[in-house]
């Protein structure tokens, strides 16, 4: 399940934030060890799984409306507590192998809307299946916006600058997390060699100054450091 919040930002949100998002997880925790809720899957460590980002929360549960029921009146506790409400008009339940109707009426003991996979959260898509190409191209799409109108006008080192520091980090980011399929990884390429030899033109061409390869090489072997994505892949 997914919801969003509504507060006030103040200086000592960050502060406040570290200690709510404490206390929503030993509440949970709390109810979870009375078997008032139950984790869909066995769990490593003590703890209910929550993933907690910013005002974003997900947490993974049975698809049970008796759970729910008591999920959603914690929230209202957490809510009093702590002054940071649940919007849920906001807020969605995503089904894992649930069917629709079952789905509906734990939508509507819940209070909120029922999503689909795949779904975005923190830039990236999320699923049960193996991600398409076609399921990556917003982080494409993000990376080739990298290539700004005054990339033409950057000296060499400062387009591999923007490679190494502005392109080739949003993709590192995802590959933390997914295994990118090769034509993804051909896409990227190619932007970069773009960014790096022709600024933010695809018209001019023959200008590639050192071989790709040579490229990816770390400088004390000759090259310029940027990053192998297939090699970095294979490791993450």
């Amino acid at each position: 399940m997914q919801k969003g919040g509504q507060r006030q930002w103040d200086p000592l949100s960050p502060l406040l934030f570290v200690l709510a998002a404490e206390l929503l997880q030993i509440m949970v925790n709390r109810v979870a060890s009375l078997n008032l809720l139950t984790a869909s899957i066995p769990q490593p460590s003590e703890d209910f799984p929550i993933v907690q980002y910013a005002d974003d929360t997900l947490l993974i549960m049975q698809a049970d409306a008796r759970q729910l029921l008591f999920l959603k009146s914690l929230l209202n506790s957490f809510a009093d507590s702590t002054g940071l409400k649940v919007n849920y008009r906001k807020s969605q339940i995503l089904p894992i192998n649930v069917d629709t109707e079952r789905m509906n009426h734990l939508a509507n003991t819940f209070g909120c809307a029922i999503g689909s996979f795949l779904v975005t959260y923190l830039g990236l898509p999320m699923g049960t299946t193996k991600r398409k190409m076609e399921d990556l191209t917003p982080m494409m799409d993000r990376v080739e916006r990298r290539l700004s109108g005054c990339a033409t006008w950057l000296s060499y080192t400062e387009r591999l600058e923007m490679v190494n520091t502005a392109i080739t980090p949003i993709v590192i980011y995802a590959l933390g997390t997914i295994k990118l399929p090769k034509g993804v990884i051909d896409n990227i390429d190619r932007i970069r060699k773009q960014c790096l030899w022709r600024g933010n033109t695809e018209k001019k061409r023959g200008s590639n100054l050192i071989a790709w390869e040579t490229v990816q090489k770390p400088k004390e072997k000759g090259g310029l450091g940027v990053i192998i994505l297939k090699l970095q892949s294979d490791a993450l």
